[in-house]
């Protein structure tokens, strides 16, 4: 059994490292996944690892990876993998499973070098300073993230009041989602232009025994500070953002960190993108209340739905029959499709288990605009940590089982440990 082992990865090398015909110049790593609940396609993975002596002091943007799964006939083409450095200054290897059976354990192998150019096929973020940041994969937009911050004039002020993130279509040519267009307040027609794209916030935040405005930003609103970190790669892309949200005299009441990560998914995948944040009520007591319309986690479309016909007005989906949005309670996950510049798109909001309780989704409006909110207590110095993921489609709305295996990747995840030789 192990020389049909040792026969399979000496296969797999002169496979996988294109143009490397010397062996000893690739590092391999063995893995064991176990798989989530359900059959899921374009799955995330990672595991923590300790790099080989030999790529220990090489760059993690210098280190080459290619993954494939050891035990699967099938599997003929390795995927990219890439290494990042977690939160915890700890190094993982991430990369994306195509196709993964329910409960089962399969066997991969990573093989790791020092990358001799950079690959074409990958993420990259293009800062227009002091207004915007866009990710790039290969050539096309994939998400746009509103930072500018600019109180010059009650126009500026309606414009950059709030930080928020815009999708592009598959082209990354076109936004589907709302923003800030129009003149203050709403006289060119724009339909509700607070609810921006993807945003989070609470429109009675309540704070030293007042009442703060976190959604309209009345008189308070959200500042984007600093960029704590910017990684891309051929797997994923992330962001970290400080923003502070501040009371009327520009103080913060939260401070915020904000970490996006976008994953690198096929077809018609428009979007897979994980929305992680850390609220830290930094100068007391805070605690998050409002509405389901106007608190919470959201994403809007364009205003095109709002002022479109019966064609692009947005249809929800449920996990189960008999959902009534307006009363039901801690709904896993919501999915909405609208019409947009004449194609079909489908959006999927997923709520993590362990956000707090009850959660209510407002998935009722027929211009798109939905969400999870919920009430909830922040002592002064602690922090509330939530999690949700968005996935976009071009094309109409997937089946529930589609939508349900999407959400069980999020919640369940592949359990990956490295084998130890």
């Amino acid at each position: 059994m192990r020389s049909k082992i040792k026969f399979a990865v000496a296969i797999l090398v002169s496979t996988v490292i294109c143009g490397v015909s010397v062996a000893s110049e690739v590092e391999l790593i063995r893995l064991k996944v176990s798989a989530p609940k359900m059959d899921c396609l374009d799955v995330p993975a990672h595991a923590t690892i300790q790099l080989p002596e030999r790529l220990a002091d090489v760059p993690v943007k210098q280190i080459s990876v290619r993954v494939i799964q050891l035990d699967n006939p099938f599997a003929k083409v390795s995927v990219p993998g890439q290494i990042v450095m977690n939160r915890d200054k700890k190094t993982e290897l991430w990369w994306v499973m195509p196709r993964v059976k329910a409960h089962s354990t399969s066997t991969w192998i990573a093989t790791l070098k020092r990358r001799e150019k950079a690959g074409k096929e990958v993420f990259s973020w293009k800062d227009k300073k002091g207004e915007y940041l866009d990710l790039v994969f290969g050539r096309r937009k994939v998400t746009r993230y509103m930072y500018a911050y600019d109180n010059s004039t009650p126009q500026r002020i309606f414009e950059t009041y709030k930080p928020l993130h815009h999708v592009f279509d598959a082209q990354g040519q076109n936004l589907l989602t709302n923003g800030p267009d129009g003149e203050h307040p709403y006289t060119k027609g724009i339909k509700y232009p607070h609810h921006r794209g993807i945003f989070i916030g609470w429109n009675r935040l309540e704070f030293g025994g007042q009442r703060f405005d976190l959604w309209h930003m009345k008189e308070v609103h959200q500042v984007h500070q600093k960029f704590m970190e910017q990684t891309a790669g051929p797997v994923l892309a992330r962001s970290k953002a400080l923003i502070h949200w501040n009371d009327k005299n520009g103080q913060p009441i939260i401070a915020e960190q904000r970490e996006t990560t976008v994953f690198r998914q096929g077809d018609p995948t428009v979007l897979l993108l994980e929305f992680r944040t850390e609220l830290k009520a930094v100068s007391g007591d805070v605690f998050l209340d409002g509405d389901p319309e106007h608190a919470g986690f959201q994403y809007r479309p364009h205003d095109d739905v709002a002022k479109g016909g019966k064609d692009v007005k947005a249809t929800y989906l449920f996990h189960k029959d008999g959902i009534d949005a307006h009363k039901d309670k801690d709904l896993p996950w919501v999915g909405m499709s609208y019409g947009l510049n004449s194609r079909r798109y489908s959006v999927e909001h997923m709520n993590h288990p362990d956000n707090p309780k009850p959660v209510i989704y407002s998935a009722y409006r027929d211009y798109g605009r939905f969400g999870a909110f919920f009430k909830k207590e922040i002592k002064a110095g602690e922090t509330l940590t939530l999690r949700y993921r968005i996935w976009v489609v071009e094309g109409e709305m997937p089946d529930r089982q589609e939508l349900a295996s999407k959400y069980s990747a999020f919640v369940d995840g592949p359990k990956v440990e490295v084998i130890r030789r």
